[in-house]
């Protein structure tokens, strides 16, 4: 529930959503209360807030009908005879995206509610474009940064992001084949505002970038979540389910699982940044998502099978991915490695 303080004449809802797999979309219903009364703040699952006190506004879902998922989703509610009430209470009933996997719920980045009598925005002189253009391969690939939006960050782009862009965008492209396939030809890096805690995220061809996020971290993460960005870009497992709505989703935590393998374990292993320690041992599972899980995966690469990563890909991209490809590659099931793998884990940091 959001407390606004006091009724407002409500001019407007918008709600704000980044994400580049199924955490993107939107999908609520908006209720609303303009007193206390006989209101209850927070109805039980399963009841219906129109029971509680609760006036339903609006029911959203933004979810794409291809497999499409990922992206920028942006809501509005306005009422076309005026404004949309006079409430001091909101309340949003969200739904999961999907339930596929644990990774079906909305990264939420903003939510606005506009006063009918607040005064209005004025118009603000358009910022001065920051481009950079420049390839790889001799031209197979273009690339494009975009610090429109952070100048301070231009000379450190230039200098400091581009060649790693150069030199592993097409690594990419070769660590993660699959016949038929080409990967984007032009990417484009945008640095941004309003981004939350998100420090960055990929939506088809394009990398979003914290502006404020990257500068506090230049010397640390900042250019290996490019990297995890870039891996997105090259997997497009989307396009799958846009050719055959019978083909298989591939689970979040795998997903992030390679583009974290890649980033911590081939990109910048010395960092030891996906290390199993003592103190993230209790979340040690092959399914947690991320580092985690990219450290699941360079085991059971090391271990099992040195394609693993490059075979998941091949199916996750082609709509065909199954737990059965575990046992194909490595002969057990991923419940079995996940178990021999935390195993070791605990034996290696004494976590007994």
């Amino acid at each position: 529930m959001i407390d606004l303080g006091r009724a407002i004449e409500i001019k407007q809802i918008n709600t704000y959503s980044w994400h580049p797999t199924t955490r993107g979309p939107q999908v609520y219903a908006l209720y609303a209360s303009g007193n206390d009364g006989e209101l209850i703040a927070a109805p039980k699952n399963g009841t219906d807030p129109a029971s509680a006190g609760w006036k339903l506004l609006a029911r959203v879902d933004t979810r794409a009908k291809s497999d499409q998922s990922g992206g920028q989703y942006g809501v509005s509610i306005v009422d076309s005879e005026g404004p949309v009430g006079k409430y001091r209470y909101l309340l949003f009933d969200i739904s999961r995206t999907e339930d596929a996997d644990a990774f079906g719920n909305t990264f939420y980045s903003e939510i606005d509610v506009i006063d009918r009598d607040a005064p209005e925005v004025a118009e603000t002189a358009v910022a001065k474009s920051i481009t950079k253009d420049f390839e790889a391969e001799g031209g197979k690939y273009r690339f494009t940064i975009d610090t429109s939006a952070a100048p301070d960050l231009t000379e450190w782009a230039e200098r400091e992001l581009a060649p790693v862009v150069q030199a592993w965008y097409p690594k990419l492209v070769k660590m993660l084949p699959s016949e038929g396939y080409e990967a984007p030809a032009r990417v484009t890096i945008l640095f941004r505002e309003g981004m939350g805690r998100t420090p960055a995220s990929a939506g088809g061809n394009r990398i979003n970038c914290n502006t404020g996020w990257f500068k506090a971290n230049l010397k640390g993460e900042a250019r290996g979540s490019v990297v995890h960005e870039m891996v997105h870009v090259v997997q497009q497992y989307g396009r799958a389910r846009r050719n055959n709505p019978q083909a298989t989703r591939t689970p979040g935590w795998l997903v992030e699982g390679i583009a974290d393998y890649i980033r911590w374990f081939l990109y910048e292993p010395e960092t030891k940044g996906a290390e199993i320690t003592k103190r993230n041992i209790s979340r040690a599972r092959y399914d947690a998502n991320y580092r985690i899980t990219g450290n699941f995966l360079n085991w059971v690469t090391g271990k099992y099978d040195r394609d693993l990563v490059v075979k998941l890909n091949a199916a996750a991209r082609e709509g065909k991915y199954s737990e059965e490809l575990w046992k194909q590659c490595a002969g057990k099931t991923v419940q079995e490695l996940g178990d021999e793998w935390r195993k070791e884990m605990e034996e290696k940091v004494g976590a007994y």
